[in-house]
């Protein structure tokens, strides 16, 4: 018999639950702007609870309402330079217009665009590429990034699209660091602020962990009059149940109500955990009706293999200090743990602290919700931790 559910990183689960009210106001900013308004999503949340999945749904509905989008499905940390992120956005756009080209000869054309050292337009029916040149040294980054997107609007305008939606998935990886002088993020923003005020329509779609939203608090004081957030959280208990109820319809699976009560209350109402627990509860039981008993039998072994699979990478990547703080930080037992609470229960120096809290930012294990407060960035961190270290 085949099992519906396919837990994964960004995989669509068969029945796409609880997202009703994301999906709408997305298609509300897309006739907002055909209205002449200006808007860009922030789109957060934890892992595991569907913000890749709602990227393909964006993306499809895009393509409906003839915006070109432009999805970039993976950010790290090495595009903060600004060379590595022209790189990727140049990437993007060159093959954008591969696929607005209507001959092999002109995808063949288009090819060595991305190689190009010099100033080149690359004219074909209905499709102008424009790609400057860029001295660092001489052209600030912001202005170079207006300018290149600026230009090549026409190759979207001509082929009929009202406007680009970039979806850029990952993007809390991209922050901004005067140290290092990495402003790629406050540079981005700038120039997609100045092409929307100048009603040259390309807008942002961008996805990643909840500390996206203070990355881009920080790089532009008035980001937050540019983008709307979407804080994707665990499901409501009813659409959690819908998530296991409705796929099983389509298969030859049963699961009692009482089974579903277990599964949406044990896996907190995260769509991965959920999709996950089905999965494992189907490829081990051995019968059509499955029953309450016979997940309970099968529980420890399905939490077991969630650590495993889901944890367990994260915290063996950790040294041992990094990870007697996590334990630390579990034990205060708080959604919000502030600085001073932290400093309290790991008994380290507030210098010294402040440099692992960033590492454990930058793993992804915890996240700077605001200022002097973090949070775990991974769904139901602090029971696992608790259990394995406690």
């Amino acid at each position: 018999m085949r099992n519906p559910f396919n837990p994964g990183s960004g995989s669509r689960p068969p029945f796409l639950a609880g997202r009703d009210g994301e999906l709408s106001m997305f298609r509300k900013m897309l006739a907002s702007i055909v209205d002449g308004k200006s808007e860009n999503i922030i789109l957060a949340g934890l892992r595991g609870t569907g913000k890749t999945v709602l990227l393909d749904e964006f993306y499809k509905i895009c393509h409906e309402k003839k915006f070109f989008p432009i999805k970039r499905s993976q950010f790290s940390s090495k595009y903060n330079d600004s060379g590595q992120f022209y790189d990727a956005l140049k990437y993007d756009m060159s093959s954008a217009a591969s696929s607005l080209s209507v001959t092999t000869t002109i995808k063949q054309k288009l090819g060595s665009m991305g190689s190009a050292l010099k100033p080149k337009n690359v004219g074909i029916p209905n499709i102008f590429y424009y790609e400057p040149s860029y001295m660092r040294k001489t052209i600030p980054f912001e202005n170079h990034l207006e300018d290149y997107l600026s230009n090549n609007w026409t190759l979207f305008q001509k082929n009929g699209y009202q406007g680009v939606v970039f979806l850029f998935d990952e993007f809390h990886q991209i922050s901004d660091n005067s140290n290092m002088k990495f402003y790629v993020l406050e540079d981005f923003i700038g120039a997609i602020n100045e092409l929307q005020k100048n009603e040259i329509p390309y807008y942002l779609v961008l996805a990643g962990l909840p500390q996206l939203s203070l990355n881009v608090k920080k790089a532009r004081s008035y980001s937050e009059r540019m983008f709307r957030t979407i804080m994707l959280d665990n499901l409501p208990t009813n659409d959690a149940a819908l998530a296991i109820s409705k796929p099983l319809k389509d298969s030859q699976h049963i699961f009692t109500k009482e089974l579903i009560d277990a599964i949406v209350c044990d896996t907190g109402r995260y769509p991965y955990f959920i999709q996950f627990y089905c999965r494992e509860i189907i490829d081990n039981v051995s019968k059509k009706r499955v029953e309450l008993k016979d997940y309970q039998l099968l529980r420890p072994i399905i939490v077991k293999q969630l650590e495993i699979s889901f944890f367990d990478p994260r915290i063996d990547n950790l040294t041992m200090t990094e990870r007697k703080l996590l334990v630390s930080m579990a034990k205060i037992n708080e959604a919000d743990m502030t600085f001073k609470d932290i400093t309290v229960s790991s008994n380290i120096n507030r210098n010294s602290l402040s440099r692992y809290l960033e590492r454990l930012e930058k793993k992804g294990l915890i996240y700077n919700h605001k200022y002097g407060t973090y949070r775990f960035s991974l769904p139901m961190l602090r029971d696992y931790i608790m259990n394995r270290y406690g």
